[in-house]
C-alpha cells in the first residue's frame, strides 16, 4: 500500500443527542407487604416472620429481574441508535472527503471500523442495490465520487483514529450534494439485482399519498392542546401511535382514527350533497353538526352527563379535572402525569386515556341512538350506560392481566392495580390483590328507579 497520498478522516455530522429514558420505578415497601399478603393464609410457616422475609426476597428478585430485562432493552436500542448515526456520520464525512479533493491524488481512507470497507468494497451490491436501506442515496453519491476518480482509493481499518465523543465537539454543519453524477452511477438498480417483494416495498414508498386538510387540522389541534394541558409537543407519528395504544378498545381505537381524519357523515359534509344540507345541523341547537359539538357542546341528552360523570370518578382519587377540549379528545393517549418528584405517573395516565376515549365512544353511540334512531334516552339511563361502560373497561384490564392466555400482549397486576386502585366499591374489603377477583366495579353506584306506587 503506499505511504503517499491524502490520509482522509470523515468529518462526522453532529448527531441528535439521545432522549433520555424514564427511570425504571421500583416497587415500594407498601406494594411488597401486599404482595406479600397475598398468600399468607395458603403459605403458613412456624415462624411468620421469617414466611415474611422469604416472601420480601422472592419480591425483590423479581423486580430485579425485571428492572435487569428493561434496561438490557434499552441499553440495546441505544447501542443500535447510536451505531446507525455513528453509519450516517461516517458516510457524509466521506462524501465531503472526496467532494473536496483533486480526483487525480492517490487517497487512503482512514476508518476505526470496518463499515466503509464493508459498504464499498465487501459487500459493495447488497448496499448499492437496496433502495430501502435509509442511506441509499448518499452512498450512490459516494460510488459516483470513487467511480469519477482516477487515483487509487484505499481502505483502511485504523484503530487509533477512534470517533471522538459528538456531545463534547464543536461542529459546524455541513451542506452535501448527494445527487450522483448520472455519468458514473446508475440512477436506480438492475432488475436482475431485485425481486418482487423489493419492487413492491419500493412502489409502496415512492407512492405520495395527498393529506387531508381535516387530518392536519387536527393533528394541530391535538398537539396544541396536549402541548397546553402537559407540556409535550408530539410529532405526527406520536400522534397516530397513540391511537393504537392497547390501554384503548379496538372499536374505540378505529372509531378515535375515524374522527382524526373527519370520516363520518356530520356536518359539513352535507353542504355539498343537493336536498340534504339540513342534516348537517343539529336538530337541538341548530348549529353545524360537528364532532366538535357533538362531543362538548350539544345541549341533547348525554355528553354533559357522560363528563360529569368522568369528572366525578376523577375526583374520587384526584383532585384536579382538565379543562376539555377537543383536540384533548383527540390525544387522550398523550397523557404526561407526574410527581413531585418529577416521576411518571402511569396508573394516572392510562386511567385518564380510558376515561376520555369511552366516554367520547359512549356520546358518539348515543347521539346516533337519538338521531338516526329517535329514541328517547333518559338521563338516568345515560349514567347507567356510561358506569357499564367503565366497568367494561375495568374487566378488561382484569382480563389481560392472565399472563399465561395473553402472554406479552397482556397487562402486568402493577399497572392495573395504579391504574384502578381507589375509584372502587367496598375498596377496604377487596384483598390487595383484586385483579382475579369476581364483582369489582367501579366506586360511582348506577341510579335505579324506584318501583311502585306513589
Amino acid at each position: 500500500m503506499p505511504s503517499t497520498g491524502h490520509h482522509l478522516r470523515p468529518l462526522l455530522a453532529k448527531t441528535p443527542s439521545m432522549t433520555r429514558l424514564e427511570p425504571f420505578l421500583l416497587k415500594t415497601t407498601r406494594n411488597l407487604e401486599s404482595d406479600a399478603n397475598v398468600n399468607r393464609n395458603s403459605a403458613q410457616a412456624s415462624n411468620p416472620k421469617e414466611a415474611q422475609l422469604q416472601q420480601f426476597d422472592h419480591f425483590k428478585k423479581q423486580t430485579r429481574s425485571e428492572f435487569q430485562r428493561r434496561s438490557a432493552g434499552q441499553r440495546k436500542r441505544r447501542e443500535r441508535e447510536a451505531k446507525e448515526n455513528s453509519n450516517k456520520a461516517l458516510l457524509g464525512g466521506l462524501l465531503h472527503s472526496l467532494q473536496n479533493v483533486p480526483n487525480s491524488v492517490p487517497a487512503t481512507i482512514l476508518c476505526p471500523s470496518t463499515f466503509l470497507r464493508s459498504v464499498f468494497v465487501t459487500n459493495r451490491n447488497d448496499h448499492e442495490n437496496n433502495p430501502l436501506d435509509p442511506n441509499f442515496r448518499i452512498i450512490k453519491g459516494i460510488i459516483a465520487h470513487l467511480q469519477e476518480r482516477s487515483g487509487r482509493t484505499y481502505f483502511k481499518v485504523d484503530k487509533s483514529t477512534a470517533l471522538p465523543s459528538i456531545h463534547k465537539s464543536n461542529y459546524s454543519p455541513i451542506s452535501l450534494d448527494v445527487q450522483p453524477d448520472l455519468m458514473f452511477c446508475s440512477p436506480g438498480i438492475p432488475l436482475n439485482m431485485g425481486s418482487q417483494r423489493l419492487f413492491t416495498k419500493i412502489i409502496v414508498m415512492l407512492k405520495r399519498h395527498s393529506s387531508r386538510k381535516s387530518t392536519i387540522s387536527n393533528l394541530d389541534r391535538a398537539r396544541c392542546c396536549v402541548n397546553d394541558e402537559f407540556d409535550l409537543y408530539p410529532s405526527d407519528s406520536t400522534i397516530w401511535k397513540s391511537l393504537r395504544s392497547t390501554d384503548i378498545n379496538r372499536l374505540t381505537r378505529n372509531f378515535l382514527w375515524k374522527c382524526m381524519h373527519e370520516t363520518f357523515h356530520v356536518g359539513t359534509f352535507w353542504d355539498n350533497v343537493p336536498h340534504l344540507e339540513h342534516l348537517g345541523n343539529c336538530p337541538t341547537c341548530t348549529v353545524p353538526d360537528t364532532m366538535e359539538h357533538i362531543a362538548l357542546e350539544c345541549n341533547a341528552p348525554g355528553q354533559k352527563i357522560v363528563w360529569n360523570s368522568c369528572e366525578k370518578i376523577w375526583n374520587l382519587r384526584y383532585p384536579l379535572w382538565p379543562k376539555l377540549h377537543w383536540g384533548l379528545v383527540l390525544g387522550c393517549g398523550l397523557p404526561r402525569f407526574r410527581s413531585n418528584k418529577g416521576h411518571r405517573l402511569r396508573g394516572k395516565e392510562r386511567f385518564f386515556t380510558i376515561l376520555l376515549s369511552a366516554s367520547i365512544h359512549l356520546i358518539w353511540k348515543l347521539r346516533n341512538e337519538r338521531v338516526l334512531e329517535g329514541k328517547n334516552i333518559t338521563d338516568t339511563e345515560i349514567e347507567n350506560r356510561w358506569i357499564s361502560t367503565i366497568n367494561s373497561a375495568l374487566k378488561r384490564d382484569q382480563t389481560l392481566t392472565n399472563k399465561a392466555r395473553f402472554g406479552s400482549l397482556g397487562k402486568t397486576k402493577q399497572i392495573v392495580l395504579e391504574t384502578w386502585s381507589g375509584v372502587l366499591q367496598n375498596e377496604d374489603a377487596l384483598p390487595d390483590d383484586w385483579t382475579q377477583s369476581k364483582g369489582v366495579l367501579v366506586g360511582i353506584w348506577p341510579t335505579t328507579r324506584r318501583s311502585g306506587v306513589g
